[in-house]
């Protein structure tokens, strides 16, 4: 009787951590953010302008996002988490800066 006891708890034990993962990855993936939301939060980031170059890379489950945007004679390289924060943000003269 006694080892039930100590199988029906670590059973309990595994069906909570499997529960905690399952819910980890929902949250995960409802949270990154596409590269719609991407281009508009990069957009934001240098004021509006034009995006003449984008890089996409994945990282585990979500993609980063970078942007090279001209806005009035200024170049931007803004770069965006999966969650969808500006991770960094260079200003330019020009876009041979970002090559």
């Amino acid at each position: 009787m006694k080892n039930m006891s100590v199988k029906k708890w670590v059973a309990i034990g595994c069906g909570a951590v499997v529960l905690i993962l399952v819910i980890a990855f929902a949250a995960v993936m409802m949270l990154r953010v596409d590269a719609v939301e991407a281009q508009e939060i990069a957009l934001s980031a240098a004021g509006g302008g034009e995006i003449v170059g984008r890089e996409v890379s994945s990282e585990g489950l979500w993609n980063e996002y970078t942007y090279v945007i001209e806005n009035n004679g200024s170049w931007y390289e803004v770069e965006i988490s999966g969650f969808g924060n500006v991770t960094e943000l260079e200003q330019a003269s020009s876009q041979a800066a970002f090559h």
